[in-house]
């Protein structure tokens, strides 16, 4: 699931796009256009499943902004978790939706 370069290859971005089914930013729901590393590859993040993530345009844009952080929280074996925390300093949380075919979570 690592990969050496800084895009996301094909086959790990249908992974991710399979896996988030829509942008990951928690108020919005629109159709992910860019797979992005939660913790920039700049800043040593890795170029992986845990470490990317389904997001629209205007979103994958709005991060990159002065104050905007996120990071992958939760525990290994339960769902993909990304805490992202706006400028002003309110946080939120965004878990993966179960995956398709997937028994209903109890």
């Amino acid at each position: 699931m690592d990969s050496k370069a800084r895009y996301f290859p094909p086959g790990l971005a249908r992974l991710i796009r399979t896996r988030d089914q829509t942008c990951r930013t928690p108020w919005c729901d629109a159709p992910i256009r860019h797979i992005d590393h939660i913790r920039p590859r700049s800043s040593g993040g890795p170029t992986n499943y845990a470490n990317g993530q389904g997001l629209c345009e205007a979103c994958n844009q709005a991060k990159e902004a002065p104050g905007w952080t996120a990071d992958i929280t939760g525990i290994p074996g339960q769902r993909h978790t990304v805490r992202t925390v706006t400028p002003t300093g309110h946080a939120y949380e965004s878990t993966a939706p179960s995956l398709p075919g997937a028994p209903p979570a109890q």
